[in-house]
């Protein structure tokens, strides 16, 4: 089970997502980005639904470009469409694709709270459905499933059910509510519908899978709420789908990084796939010959096998890697310099990228001197795998939190090695997927011990000095701590993700405040602690510091950043969930330069982009 709840901690993409509305006008305003260009068709930006016509062709919801790709069987591009933007024919990071009984082509708009609808040869039709809980509206659409009658049933994941249309759009129903019985639901994602009519839902954060007949009465389920890699057990399923001569059930289980087969009477057949061979696998569609096509999200690509009996065979990929200078596969982090120099943690291309204060790359850092790719990590000196925060002392020196190597590198500003300290384990000086790493005035380095639910303190020698926290909602209790900040002062700031909270602390870890949704209270599970006021937080991650005390949180899950003074009192917060520039979707690490200036890296969209404070 330890490493069960630990994997979510070096995989932040797809966690929770929400959308919510700007507070009042910022003070801060867009800039520039980098890596927000649409990439070319067959370079992907976290590729989510498959959905598979009666010619054979395959559709795929290319998210992060905010478009429809479709291929071939074998691979080739036929084309794109869509782009940026509220009009008919464009999205704004559309979430799923299906295709009806009379070939045309549903797309499930997710940033734009509609569905588009379009004929086989994507002319727009219509679209329907607003922002908002009753019917007709949508938190998060999501995925969408067709039955034998050509009705629609449309994942509605953040109000926690399925909506059914039919083919004209017109609302039938509503299934599920949100909660943990049977029936319930807590962010519903995957939809599909079998041979015999019935609907079966990824009941994604309650981990397992449930099944309803066409009115919506709950019929039975697979897995339970607690996370697992049992035959039976699921972490945060997402995809599912039927093979459609067979039967067969298959699931993709996301944070397991893996595949699950069922037959088509839910009997756990066969399991494929690890981490990082596959990362947040997002969807998986049988085509019926033999061949699976999965979406491999964290990996930005398609990876295809050749399914033989219970056997799996890699066949080929589709999609280029996305590893250029201004590329990025899961930006974690960003941190600056005294001489302007930023540098970026590019998580899942397993590299530390430098850019002088002009944006040009001076180096990368990492094995195959900074490649990236899928399977650009490793563990020696210099490499790295899945890297986090970045930490700038003094110096210039440059610090890393290697999360899946359990340990914290130091370089020279230049990239050079200087030394490493830590690995697996939970005694003092040992790390469990480290998330976190800050350095104060004195050179004290404090380590955020993300699965061991503890701060520890070093001298700048890496000598242990001490240690604070345990998992829990008290103070100075946390449930994953993720980004550390110091402030002026040096008191120590941590955020505390799973808790919804900022905490802060003295140099010698003696509690001092907390805030966040309902004051900072905590509860282990964020669901039930869910804030969406201004000052609230939602599953946050990265944390900075301004030269006056200022300090500003990326409300991850509530696509916004927050701003609060060094007590804890709420000022301001901007951005909102949109693909647009200036706003976010999992908004990471950030930074702020001398003048003021916020750097942001954006972990679903690829991209970091540049604030300007206006006073």
């Amino acid at each position: 089970m330890k490493r069960i709840k630990g994997i979510v901690l070096f995989l932040l993409l797809f966690s929770l997502w929400s959308g919510s509305s700007g507070f009042a006008e910022s003070s801060y305003s867009f800039q520039q980005a980098w890596g927000n260009e649409t990439d070319p068709a067959n370079k992907f930006r976290t590729p989510v639904a498959l959905a598979k016509d009666s010619s054979g062709n395959l559709y795929m919801a290319d998210m992060g470009n905010h478009r429809i790709v479709k291929m071939d069987s074998s691979g080739k591009i036929l084309g794109t469409f869509g782009s940026l933007g509220h009009s008919p024919g464009e999205f704004n990071m559309p979430f799923g694709i299906a295709i009806d009984r009379e070939g045309n082509i549903l797309v499930a708009d997710t940033g734009n709270y509609r569905i588009q609808k379009f004929d086989s040869q994507f002319k727009y039709i219509k679209s329907w459905g607003t922002k908002g809980e009753g019917n007709n509206q949508f938190g998060f659409p999501r995925e969408i499933a067709i039955d034998q009658q050509n009705n629609y049933y449309i994942t509605d994941e953040f109000n926690h059910r399925i909506q059914k249309y039919n083919s004209e759009g017109q609302y039938l129903l509503t299934i599920g509510s949100y909660g943990k019985g049977d029936g319930q639901m807590a962010l519903p994602q995957g939809i599909a519908i079998n041979n015999s009519g019935e609907v079966y839902v990824a009941d994604t954060y309650n981990n397992r899978i449930q099944v309803f007949d066409q009115n919506g009465s709950f019929k039975r389920k697979i897995g339970g709420l607690e996370p697992g890699l049992g035959s039976y057990q699921f972490y945060h399923p997402r995809g599912i789908n039927f093979e459609p001569n067979s039967g067969a059930l298959y699931v993709a289980d996301t944070y397991n990084n893996r595949i699950m087969k069922f037959d088509a009477s839910d009997r756990f057949l066969y399991t494929t796939g690890i981490f990082p061979n596959l990362v947040y696998p997002n969807q998986i569609l049988p085509d019926g010959d033999g061949d699976l096509f999965i979406t491999d999200t964290g990996n930005n690509r398609i990876e295809v096998y050749k399914e033989i009996g219970l056997s799996i065979s890699y066949k080929m990929t589709i999609g280029l890697g996305r590893y250029g200078d201004k590329q990025y596969a899961g930006p974690y982090d960003v941190q600056s310099d005294s001489k302007g120099n930023v540098f970026v943690s590019d998580s899942f291309n397993h590299r530390i990228l430098k850019y002088n204060a002009n944006g040009s790359l001076v180096s990368k850092w990492g094995s195959m001197f900074g490649t990236g790719g899928p399977f650009g990590y490793g563990s020696y000196a210099g490499q790295f795998f899945v890297p986090r925060q970045i930490a700038v002392d003094r110096y210039d020196n440059v610090y890393v939190a290697d999360s899946v190597n359990h340990r914290i590198q130091k370089f020279s500003n230049s990239g050079n090695f200087l030394a490493a300290y830590g690995s697996l384990g939970t005694l003092s000086g040992f790390f469990q997927f480290p998330s976190g790493v800050a350095v104060d005035s004195k050179g004290n380095i404090f380590v955020s011990d993300s699965e061991n639910n503890r701060i520890q303190k070093f001298n700048s020698f890496f000598v242990y000095m001490k240690e604070w926290g345990r998992k829990g909602t008290g103070n100075g209790e946390f449930s994953q701590p993720m980004q550390l900040a110091i402030d002026s002062k040096d008191n120590v700031y941590a955020v505390d993700r799973i808790n919804n909270r900022v905490q802060k602390f003295d140099n010698n870890g003696q509690f001092i405040t907390k805030w966040g949704t309902n004051g900072g209270t905590g509860h282990l599970d964020p669901l039930e602690n869910w804030g969406e006021e201004p000052g609230d937080l939602f599953l946050p991650t990265g944390i900075a510091i301004d030269e006056q005390d200022r300090v500003y949180v990326t409300d991850t899950s509530n696509n916004r950043m927050n701003v609060y003074d060094e007590y804890g009192r709420f000022l301001e917060q901007f951005g909102s969930f949109s693909g647009e520039d200036g706003h976010f979707f999992s908004p990471q690490g950030l930074d702020i330069d001398s003048s003021g200036n916020i750097i942001v890296a954006d972990g679903l969209l690829h991209k970091i982009q540049f604030f300007r404070k206006e006073n």
